[in-house]
């Protein structure tokens, strides 16, 4: 039963839809999926397809050949606030972060959380698993994070998440209404 999916779809690739022109008594041009009599067939050209290129994810390791054993201390990383796609409204810029990690961070072994804003690194890395960033402009940002060695080598990261940040324009404070003359 869990390959009858895939045969269906299979099967669907090979279906091909024909249309068949033909005219009326009226002389109207009629396209149909069905033949009728004195309808020919009418060849179509090939859809044009797209194919996106390869996700590129961008790497925060300094060192080349990073050991898998390393990898497996943690499970997982990940942003808990904000989520991925979040607007944030805050007139003064400010975003709190905070990150979930798996298990805790191994600061005896000289681990370290570094913080990305904008692909940026935000501040040396530090051992707290939440972040706070001010007077930031409105718009969107990218947020990633990453648990560094002592020689700043990346052992885990989070995935990016974006926050729209949104800010009251400087050109309209507080959308008053203009004034009225007197």
């Amino acid at each position: 039963m869990r390959y009858f999916p895939v045969l269906l779809l299979l099967w669907a690739g090979l279906v091909q839809a024909e249309v068949y022109k033909s005219t009326n008594a009226d002389g109207e041009v009629i396209f149909s999926d069905q033949p009728s009599p004195g309808a020919e067939q009418v060849q179509l050209p090939e859809l044009p397809t797209y194919s996106a290129p390869p996700v590129r994810t961008p790497s925060r390791t300094s060192g080349v050949g990073q050991k898998p054993a390393v990898q497996s201390l943690y499970q997982s990383m990940v942003f808990t606030a904000p989520e991925n796609d979040a607007t944030v409204r805050n007139n003064l810029g400010a975003l709190s972060a905070t990150i979930s990690l798996q298990p805790a961070l191994k600061t005896r072994l000289g681990h370290r959380i570094q913080y990305y804003l904008d692909d940026a690194p935000q501040g040396t890395p530090v051992t707290s698993t939440s972040i706070g960033f001010t007077n930031l402009d409105r718009g969107s940002h990218h947020l990633s994070a990453s648990v560094v060695d002592a020689q700043g080598n990346a052992i885990i990261s989070t995935d990016t998440v974006i926050v729209h940040l949104h800010r009251e324009s400087i050109n309209f404070p507080g959308r008053q209404a203009p004034a009225k003359n007197p």
